[in-house]
């Protein structure tokens, strides 16, 4: 399910899927996969909402890329804490 994501830097993300690079500016709301969102926010790249005290960075930063491997990498965290969540339902069940 994708999220909605306020972009605190301009990054890219290049998707495995279809090939195609995607291009996310500061400043902008974006709906992305959900492994794309969780990813950008491990590195610091988005948030949920925009916060109180954020500025536009300068413009002589260089656009950040989020890999694959980052992406792929959250895939699985994701999957793990559904397996998770699961076990601790399935658990209070048996009780």
């Amino acid at each position: 399910m994708p999220e909605r994501r306020f972009v605190l830097v301009d990054f890219t993300h290049m998707s495995s899927s279809t090939r195609c690079l995607h291009v996310y500016e500061a400043g902008e709301t974006y709906t992305m996969p959900r492994a794309v969102a969780h990813a950008a926010a491990k590195h610091g790249l988005v948030a949920r909402e925009r916060p109180a005290d954020w500025s536009l960075p300068s413009i002589l930063t260089s656009r950040e890329v989020l890999t694959e491997a980052d992406v792929l990498e959250a895939e699985a965290e994701l999957r793990a804490l559904q397996r998770h969540a699961l076990e601790v339902i399935d658990s209070e069940a048996d009780n």
